[in-house]
C-alpha cells in the first residue's frame, strides 16, 4: 500500500493540486476582468474546470497548455526528495520510486536542503500527516452528515395540500419529475435541499405559516433549482476533492467561492421562471428568510437558500439587476472553452522521432558510469557515483530512487556537475550491500541535453565487497523459470482457467500482461490478475477450443513485471493453441528461423557497393524488426542512407535494411537482442537473437 502511495498517489496528488491552484487563480482573474458581463451560470461553470482538474489523475499533453510555461513548484519537488532521505529509518520505498534532483544551486539531489541539523522528515511522515488530515476532515464531514440525517429522517413529511400543490406547480413549471419530499424540522435555519437519491426539501418550523404562497413559491423555485442543476451530487464531489487536497488553501478558497456562485446561479435560474417584475419580491423573500430564520448549517449533502450572511449584498445586487436574457453567451462560451483547453491539458514532454527528439536534438546517451553497471566487489570506501553522457548537458539532474538500496549522502555535500558531461553524486557506502541509483524516471527527467532532450531513464546498480549471492542476484533482470501453459504448447485443455508465470527471484508486485485482440484471452467477469506468491503471477482466463492465444509479459512500453529492486523482466510472451486447433494455427507456435542472409552470414570480400542487407525467415513475419548493435559503441553497425527506411517484402518473409558500406570494414549486427525482440512471426513468436557478421573488400 505504501508503494502505491509513494509511486502513484502522492506524485499525482501533488501535480493535480498545484495545477488546480493555477486554474483557480486564472478563474478568479477571468471573473474579476469580465465582472458582470459573465452571467451567474457561467461564473459558476468556470469553477467546474477546477473540479475537473482536481478529479482527473492524468491530462493530455498539448502545445497550448498553460503548464508549458511553468514547472513543478519547488515545494512539491522537496516533498518528493524525501524518498531519498539519507536515513530512511526502515523505509521500504521501491527503487522505481522517483526522487527528483532540482537545479543544483537550489536543492540537493537526494536530501532536503532545508532540513535543519538533527531534524529529518521522512516520506512516511509526510504520508502519515496527509492521511491524518484527510481522515480527520472526512470523519468530521461524515459525522456532520450523519447527525443531520439522524435529525431529519424521523420527521414526517408535510401533508398540507396547499403547500404540496404549490410545490408541484413549481416542479411542473421547471420540468422536474423527481419526487421531492417536504419536511419541517428545527435542524435547519433556512430552507435547504437534502440528499439527491430521494431529495428532501427541509423547511424551518413555522415557515409555511409565516410566509405567503407567493413567498413560498420563490423559496421552492430556488431550492428546485438545486435539483435541476444536480448541485448535491456536485457538492459531494467537491467534498471528496477537498478531503484529498485539504492541505491546499486555494482549494478551500475556490470551493467557498464556488458555493457562493452556486447560490447566485440558483437565484438566476429561479428568476428565469418568474416574471420580470418579481425580482424585487424575490429579493425581499431572501431578506425575510435571513431576518426571520437565519442561515443553514453547512453539510456536504445539503444546499440551503441562505448559507452565508456576508454574500447577501452580492446576491441582492444580482437579483435587482437580473435580466432573463444573457447578452454575452458567445463571450462566456469562448472563455470557458479557451480556459479548458489551456488548463485541462498538460505540458508537452520530449519524445523521440526518427532517432531525434521533438526538441530538435539527439537523445543523451550514457557512455560510462562509475561504478560500472552490474559491478560486484566495489570498495565500500568509494566516495562518489558518476555518470558521463555523450553530449553537453544542462545543469539539472534527477538522481532517482529511495529506500535502503539508495546510498546515503554525506552531511553537507550535494550532487554537482564535474564538467558539462559528467555528474557526480557524493555517497557513503557500506560493505556487503546492494545499491541502485536511478538516472531520470518516467516522472522526473532533469538530466537533459543542452537542446532540452531528456536522457532515457536508466540506473546504476552494484554490490560492495562482502555482498551475499542473493544480493548479487538482485542485479540480474528477473528470468522466467516456468509458465503454464508451457510456451509453444499445443492441445491445451480449453477448460484451463488461469495462465501463470514464475520468475527466479522476488518480484515487486506490479504486472504487465500485454497484448490484445482475439489472441488475448478474456478474463472471467469480476476476476483480476494477482500474485499467488512473490514469484508467481496468475492471470484468470476463459479459453475456447480450437484457438491460438498469445499473452505478453512486459513490452517495450510497459514493464511492471520487475524485481523487488526495480529491474524489469525482459519482454517475453506465452503462446499456445487449445485442443481442436488447425495445423495452420499450430504452426503459429513454431519459433521462426532466419534461413538466409544476403550477403551470407560470415561473408568476406563483400562489395562496398552493396546497398541492402536482407534476412529471410522460415515463416511469414509480423512486420516489426530489431536490427541491433553488438558492440558497445555501435561503430561496426552499418550506417543507413538518408531518407531510406527498413522494409519488408510483400510476402513478409524477407526484411531489407538499406545501408551505406565502407571498404575494409567488419560489420556486426544482431537480429533481435535480449531486450529488443521485434522480429516476430505473424503469430507474435520472436526469433532467438542471431548475430550477423560480414566483411567488405578493399583497404
Amino acid at each position: 500500500m505504501q508503494n502505491f502511495l509513494t509511486d502513484y498517489h502522492l506524485p499525482l496528488l501533488l501535480k493535480a493540486s498545484w495545477q488546480a491552484a493555477v486554474v483557480i487563480l486564472l478563474v478568479l482573474a477571468v471573473q474579476w476582468a469580465f465582472g458582470r458581463r459573465l452571467s451567474p451560470r457561467w461564473r459558476y461553470g468556470l469553477w467546474l474546470l477546477v473540479v475537473a482538474r482536481l478529479a482527473l489523475p492524468w491530462t493530455i499533453p498539448s502545445p497550448v497548455s498553460v503548464f508549458n510555461l511553468m514547472s513543478l513548484p519547488k515545494a512539491s519537488a522537496a516533498v518528493a526528495t524525501l524518498r531519498a532521505n539519507a536515513e530512511p529509518q526502515g523505509s521500504s520505498a521501491p527503487q522505481s520510486a522517483a526522487v527528483p534532483a532540482a537545479e543544483p544551486e537550489n536543492t540537493a539531489a537526494a536530501k532536503p536542503a532545508a532540513t535543519a541539523p538533527g531534524f529529518r522528515v521522512s516520506l512516511s511522515q509526510v504520508l502519515l500527516a496527509w492521511a491524518a488530515g484527510a481522515l480527520a476532515l472526512a470523519v468530521c464531514l461524515v459525522f456532520t452528515h450523519y447527525r443531520l440525517w439522524r435529525r431529519v429522517t424521523p420527521r414526517r413529511p408535510l401533508i398540507d395540500a396547499r403547500v404540496l400543490n404549490l410545490l408541484e406547480d413549481c416542479k411542473q413549471l421547471m420540468g422536474l419529475r423527481v419526487p421531492v419530499t417536504l419536511v419541517e424540522t428545527p435542524a435547519v435555519g433556512s430552507p435547504s435541499l437534502f440528499g439527491f437519491v430521494r431529495p428532501r426539501l427541509l423547511l424551518p418550523e413555522g415557515l409555511t405559516r409565516s410566509f405567503s404562497p407567493e413567498e413560498l413559491r420563490y423559496v421552492f423555485l430556488h431550492e428546485l433549482s438545486h435539483v435541476k442543476r444536480h448541485d448535491i451530487i456536485t457538492g459531494w464531489l467537491m467534498t471528496v476533492l477537498q478531503i484529498l487536497h485539504w492541505f491546499n488553501p486555494l482549494v478551500w478558497l475556490a470551493f467557498h467561492r464556488m458555493r457562493v456562485d452556486r447560490e447566485l446561479a440558483c437565484d438566476a435560474l429561479a428568476l428565469s421562471y418568474a416574471k420580470e417584475e418579481e425580482n424585487q419580491p424575490y429579493g425581499r423573500t431572501i431578506i425575510k428568510l435571513l431576518e426571520g430564520f437565519g442561515c443553514s448549517t453547512w453539510a456536504p449533502s445539503m444546499a440551503g437558500t441562505v448559507e452565508h450572511r456576508n454574500q447577501m449584498k452580492e446576491r441582492i445586487n444580482m437579483i435587482a439587476k437580473f435580466r432573463s436574457t444573457n447578452q454575452w453567451p458567445a463571450l462566456a462560451g469562448v472563455l470557458f472553452v479557451a480556459l479548458g483547453l489551456v488548463t485541462l491539458t498538460d505540458a508537452q514532454t520530449s519524445g523521440k522521432k526518427s532517432g531525434q527528439a521533438a526538441e530538435g536534438g539527439p537523445t543523451p546517451n550514457i557512455v560510462s558510469t562509475m561504478p560500472a553497471v552490474g559491478a560486484t566487489d566495489i570498495d565500500p570506501g568509494l566516495k562518489e557515483i558518476t555518470v558521463t553522457f555523450d553530449q553537453d548537458m544542462r545543469s539539472g539532474f534527477s538522481w532517482t530512487g529511495g529506500g535502503p538500496d539508495y546510498p546515503s549522502i554525506p552531511e553537507g555535500q550535494k550532487p554537482e556537475w564535474r564538467d558539462k558531461r559528467t555528474c557526480v553524486l557524493p555517497v557513503k557506502l557500506e560493505a556487503g550491500h546492494y545499491y541502485r541509483v536511478g538516472i531520470n524516471s518516467t516522472s522526473y527527467r532533469a538530466f537533459r541535453g543542452e537542446a532540452g532532450v531528456s536522457a532515457v531513464p536508466s540506473a546504476i546498480y552494484f554490490t560492495t565487497q562482502g555482498a551475499s549471492p542473493d544480493q548479487i542476484l538482485q542485479m540480474q533482470p528477473p528470468r522466467i523459470v516456468a509458465t503454464s501453459p508451457v510456451i509453444g504448447a499445443t492441445e491445451v485443455d480449453p477448460g484451463v482457467t488461469e495462465i501463470t508465470v514464475t520468475f527466479n527471484q522476488e518480484m515487486g508486485g506490479g504486472m504487465s500482461w500485454t497484448g490484445g485482440g482475439p489472441e488475448f484471452p478474456p478474463s472471467p467477469g469480476g476476476q483480476k490478475a494477482q500474485w499467488r506468491d512473490t514469484r508467481t503471477c496468475v492471470l484468470p482466463v476463459k479459453l475456447e477450443a480450437g484457438h491460438y492465444y498469445r499473452v505478453g509479459i512486459n513490452s517495450t512500453s510497459y514493464q511492471n513485471f520487475s524485481s523487488a529492486h526495480g529491474l524489469a523482466a525482459r519482454p517475453s510472451a506465452i503462446y499456445f493453441t487449445t485442443q481442436g486447433a488447425s495445423d495452420t494455427l499450430k504452426a503459429r507456435t513454431l519459433v521462426p528461423q532466419a534461413v538466409r542472409f544476403e550477403p551470407y552470414n560470415g561473408a568476406l570480400n563483400v562489395s562496398p557497393a552493396v546497398t541492402e542487407l536482407r534476412a529471410t525467415f522460415s515463416v511469414p513475419m509480423g512486420g516489426g524488426c530489431s536490427w541491433c548493435t553488438v558492440s558497445d559503441d555501435g561503430a561496426d553497425f552499418p550506417k543507413g542512407p538518408e531518407g531510406k527506411r527498413v522494409y519488408w517484402t510483400e510476402d513478409k518473409l524477407t526484411c531489407v535494411l538499406p545501408v551505406e558500406l565502407k571498404p575494409g570494414m567488419t560489420y556486426r549486427l544482431s537480429l533481435n537482442s535480449p531486450d529488443h525482440k521485434n522480429f516476430q512471426s505473424d503469430g507474435g513468436v520472436p526469433i532467438e537473437p542471431v548475430e550477423y557478421t560480414f566483411k567488405t573488400s578493399g583497404n
